[in-house]
């Protein structure tokens, strides 16, 4: 049987997308490895039940010292180094590696194997100097010349990152849309359920806004969609679920309401159980200064939120950046907000969908079966 490693140097936990290539390579006839750390000790098992092998490596720390973070990105990557040594690999394999930071550490290995190379984020051309410290020698565009494809997450990024490293041919986009199997989320895990209850109990007959995704104090601006709440009727709650910087406490501390709700990360795929209940999904992505990806990722974003809400027939509201206002134009699945961003005009957009609710529900819901991601990872990995 034909292998697929999988190499990611964090935890796949924070990574819903990577459990779609977990789900989908199985189907084709892969036996999947993955190497790295995956810490939902339940999902793995089930996974586990299902052939999947799970290979564990240090568990990256972005909270160390430098000399620590040093040292354990060295033995990170002889500890994924010794691994593929021992399991004499073939032609027919692939080491399927994505991000990259964990490319860079691990550039020796795509000279050695047949190697797909998965960026989920903007390539900088420039190294940053902590992993230049690591590998001084590394040239991007020679390493991903070798790889056998290469993978974006997004039509625009895939040009950019062509353009930037003079890649013969444009690199295969897989969009970041979830398949699990539906018989997941019949069975609600324990450690869910009095969240997910307590959430039912709270929007029980309430039309229901939804944030989920990550918390950045500039990129995702959600003061406007927290004060516009207090402009809705009662019968509309407003849910912000996930993690990240420090903005969730701040707004949790600022806005928590019966009307405006915080819910912490809830492990993927049951974050679902939560997205099910809304009616509108919020999407929020603002250009920040400092450098070009700081532009390129939220410009070009490719949130797998956006297949989350469409798989369950939720219209979506968003600032105006082209990876999404196209994307609404041409399946008719939500709405863009023009700058400056106010309460008003995101009072007045809600209303707007609701005054054609079913019209966005079937935009959605056609974006969601436009993307198949089964016959674009069968094509990566041939």
């Amino acid at each position: 049987m034909k292998r697929v490693f999988i190499i990611l140097k964090e935890d796949i936990i924070n990574y819903p997308p990577v459990l779609t290539i977990l789900n989908v390579l199985p189907k084709l006839g892969y036996k999947v490895i993955h190497i790295g750390v995956y810490s939902d000790t339940e999902s793995k098992e089930k996974y586990e039940d299902e052939g999947i092998e799970f290979w564990p490596t240090l568990k990256y720390n972005g909270k160390a010292g430098l000399l620590t973070k040093f040292t354990s990105q060295l033995k990170y990557r002889k500890q994924v180094e010794k691994y593929l040594t021992d399991s004499n690999i073939t032609s027919n394999d692939r080491v399927w590696i994505m991000q990259a930071e964990t490319i860079c550490l691990l550039n020796k290995v795509v000279e050695k194997y047949p190697c797909i190379l998965h960026f989920y984020e903007y390539v900088e051309p420039s190294i940053n100097w902590k992993y230049r410290l690591l590998n001084p020698l590394y040239n991007p565009s020679r390493t991903f010349a070798k790889a056998k494809k290469i993978v974006c997450c997004e039509y625009n990024r895939a040009h950019i990152t062509k353009g930037l490293f003079q890649l013969n041919e444009l690199p295969i986009v897989l969009p970041n849309k979830m398949v699990i199997d539906e018989n997941v989320l019949k069975t609600i895990p324990k450690d869910i359920k009095p969240l997910y209850d307590e959430v039912l109990e709270k929007v029980k007959n309430k039309k229901v806004i939804l944030y989920q995704g990550i918390f950045l104090d500039k990129e995702r601006r959600l003061e406007e969609f927290c004060e516009a709440i207090k402009k809705l009727s009662d019968e509309y709650v407003f849910i912000a679920m996930g993690r990240g910087s420090d903005m969730f406490d701040e707004l949790k501390k600022k806005y928590e309401s019966d009307r405006i709700l915080f819910i912490p990360f809830v492990r993927p795929p049951y974050h679902l159980l939560v997205t099910k209940l809304a009616s509108i999904g919020i999407l929020s992505y603002f250009p920040r200064m400092g450098s070009v990806a700081y532009t390129i990722n939220p410009i070009y974003c490719a949130p797998n939120k956006i297949f989350e809400y469409a798989k369950f027939g939720i219209p979506m509201i968003s600032n105006d950046i082209p990876a999404l206002k196209y994307t609404y134009m041409e399946y008719g699945c939500g709405e863009c907000i023009n700058y400056p961003i106010t309460t008003e005009a995101i009072v007045a957009t809600i209303n707007k969908i609701f005054g054609n609710y079913e019209h966005y529900k079937s935009g959605a819901l056609n974006y969601f079966n436009s993307v198949e991601p089964e016959k674009i990872i069968k094509e990566i990995v041939s």
